[in-house]
């Protein structure tokens, strides 16, 4: 017989143990399906994402902490789950045209999911690493995947390197916390170091450190170094993973540690707001700064994805510094709903750049050239997708943006917002050089492929329908998802 404490653990867990036993069935099925294997991984797996989804949304009703207060489960580990869900079934899909005879990155991926979902709910120091730690290994053999590719190789390299670098920073980091406080639980560091003034010194090089793994996962910089040759050397299929799901998953941690955060105000003025303000305009200025003398599409996206980690750090900046439960929780919900924009936005310009780098034979700006005349329909699509990365109205990475502002000017954070406005102007110069080239540039004749014509029916047609058609609705009717996070989130 079950104890009764160790039966309600498992039921709280049931999204992970579902997809833990998934890939087990997927794992038998990618061995008897050998000619179809990457049909059956996308389908088998975004069956099983699906049911860890519903899963999930039927666990309103117990809310709590579970395995020993190490795992908890609330309105936002909810919202997570069903976003890793969502956003790695679209990318599965964007792998089957380039991974049809292989079972391996289908795998991998929701291997990722896996430390993902422990991440949403990571409640303990110890829980948080690991689970960190399991989504980048996958993401580390997802990058070097194609072995005779040597930029592949050199991308699964440097990300390996500067992820052992940034996970022993994270993990020296932590053991100051435990140092301090004799315990590894979240909401016990916090509330010890709230009643510890005279520590405030070594919580800050503590915080630091933490910040600095948190920070490698993000692309934040100073630890996004890794990101443009990563980015550029990967399967596009594989960077538009990497550019959303395991960031989202650094997001998800920095989100549980920011009580911890908002416990440093040490006397000569260093604050967890000051911090994450300086991080947040450093990085959306580097990344747009950087983006401007690109010339592959990907490594232009992978400086614009930079920028994007910025702006979200705008959010958290607010979370570190404030006290007012309602502003708390509205930011919450800004940074929620920008996620969910950035997901559809930033997965639907990879799902083009990938099409384009199969048929014209490249992903440098030079093969974009006068996409607009010889195939308007992806051209189109990359224009609403670039433009609504910018914040255009009215597209939905306009609503983000704005809920993000509204938070920082209600917190009376006038010159983060001014940098950040700033910098989506220049934002928009380089997405506009993109824009020009497919619509205004005459095609060079060698790009020029007989028969490359984009289909609706085909996978990529399905997926670009499913970014773009909400990318365009949630530009004017954001109202019923924004309600849906607010009543998960509070």
């Amino acid at each position: 017989m079950i104890p009764a404490g160790l039966e309600l653990d498992l039921v709280a867990c049931l999204p992970e143990l579902i997809l833990t036993a998934g890939l087990l069935v997927l794992l038998i099925l990618s061995l008897l399906f050998r000619e179809r294997r990457g049909q059956v991984m996308a389908i088998g797996g975004s069956l099983l994402l699906l049911a860890a989804a519903i899963v999930s949304l039927s666990g309103d009703e117990r809310v709590g902490a579970y395995l020993f207060g190490s795992v908890v489960q609330d309105g936002v580990t909810l919202f997570f789950r069903v976003f890793f869900c969502c956003g790695t079934i679209l990318c599965l899909w964007l792998l089957l045209p380039s991974f049809r005879k292989d079972a391996e990155p289908f795998l991998l991926m929701i291997s990722g999911v896996l430390g993902m979902f422990l991440l949403a709910g990571a409640n303990d120091l110890v829980t948080l690493f690991v689970a960190l730690e399991l989504v980048s290994i996958p993401s580390y053999v997802l990058a070097g995947y194609r072995r005779l590719d040597v930029r592949s190789g050199e991308a699964a390299l440097k990300y390996i390197l500067y992820g052992a670098l940034s996970s022993g920073l994270m993990i020296y980091g932590m053991a100051f916390l435990y140092g301090l406080t004799s315990t590894t639980m979240l909401p016990e560091i916090a509330a010890k170091l709230s009643t510890a003034p005279n520590q405030q010194s070594m919580l800050l090089i503590a915080l630091i450190l933490v910040l600095a793994g948190i920070g490698y996962k993000i692309a934040m910089v100073p630890f996004h170094f890794w990101c443009p040759d990563v980015y550029e050397g990967s399967p596009t299929a594989v960077t538009a993973f990497l550019s959303v799901l395991p960031k989202a998953a650094g997001l998800a941690a920095l989100y549980r540690m920011i009580p911890v955060f908002q416990t440093l105000d040490t006397s000569y003025g260093v604050s967890a707001l000051l911090i994450v303000s300086i991080a947040s305009a450093v990085t959306m200025t580097f990344g747009n700064l950087g983006a401007i003398w690109q010339t592959s599409l990907k490594r232009l996206l992978a400086y614009s994805s930079i920028a994007h980690a910025g702006y979200i750090l705008m959010g958290f900046a607010v979370l570190a510094g404030i006290g007012e439960v309602d502003l708390y929780w509205q930011t919450s919900e800004a940074i929620f709903f920008y996620l969910v924009t950035y997901l559809f936005m930033n997965l639907g310009a990879f799902l083009i750049v990938d099409w384009v780098e199969r048929h014209k034979g490249g992903e440098g700006i030079e093969r974009f050239r006068g996409l607009g005349r010889t195939d308007p329909i992806p051209a189109i699509l990359l224009a609403v997708f670039l433009f609504s990365l910018t914040g255009i109205p009215p597209l939905a990475g306009f609503i983000g943006k704005f809920l993000l502002f509204a938070a920082l000017v209600k917190a009376k954070m006038f010159a983060l917002a001014v940098i950040a406005i700033a910098n989506t102007v220049v934002s928009l110069y380089y997405y506009v050089r993109v824009i020009r080239a497919m619509f205004l540039d005459d095609p060079a004749p060698e790009i020029v492929v007989p028969g490359s014509g984009f289909r609706w029916g085909s996978v990529v047609g399905i997926l670009s329908l499913a970014t773009v058609i909400p990318t365009l609705i949630l530009g004017v009717w954001w109202g019923p998802l924004f309600e849906w996070i607010h009543l998960r989130t509070w």
